[in-house]
């Protein structure tokens, strides 16, 4: 008997860790790239680098060729083979993107995801695309859990 109490509490206990509750989340990283217009090619990560972003939308700094949108990636990380809540608030990632104009701070996106699907790697990506933004700073925000990212592009074009 003692067997057979043995093997059904481990597996309940199996069971409750790998429940989609116990999915910890965290985001990993936010990278940035321009869609370049002629070559339509990606430009290398944005975020933490050096590059001048000014008048870009023409092809000016770094940007070589004309780009005014960028693909923004969101890296996730939870536990191998598992699956985020889409209902509990510590499992959903929120993001948020401000554009600083001449008038004023716009929000550009406001997303939630959830039900991360995480395989054996623990790592998930989401994308989105942000059209028309490369003539003011702007500011990435990405929220899970207790796990934040924040990212700055310093875009600016002449008047």
């Amino acid at each position: 008997m003692r067997p057979l109490a043995y093997a059904l509490t481990s597996a309940l206990f199996a069971a409750a860790l790998g429940t989609p509750a116990q999915a910890q989340v965290a985001v990993d990283e936010i990278r940035a790239q321009l869609f370049l217009e002629r070559s339509g090619k990606l430009s290398e990560n944005l975020v933490g680098g050096k590059k001048a972003l000014f008048n870009t939308v023409t092809g000016g700094g770094d940007a070589g060729e004309p780009a005014d949108a960028i693909l923004v990636t969101l890296v996730f990380s939870g536990a191998k083979n598992t699956k985020s809540s889409d209902k509990i608030a510590r499992d959903l990632a929120s993001i948020t993107v401000k554009q600083q104009a001449k008038t004023g701070e716009r929000i550009l996106l406001r997303r939630v995801y959830g039900g991360f699907l995480f395989g054996e790697s623990g790592r998930i990506h989401k994308a989105f695309l942000l059209d028309s933004a490369t003539c003011a700073p702007l500011e990435i925000e990405v929220k899970v859990g207790r796990s934040r990212k924040e990212a700055k592009l310093d875009f600016s074009c002449a008047e």
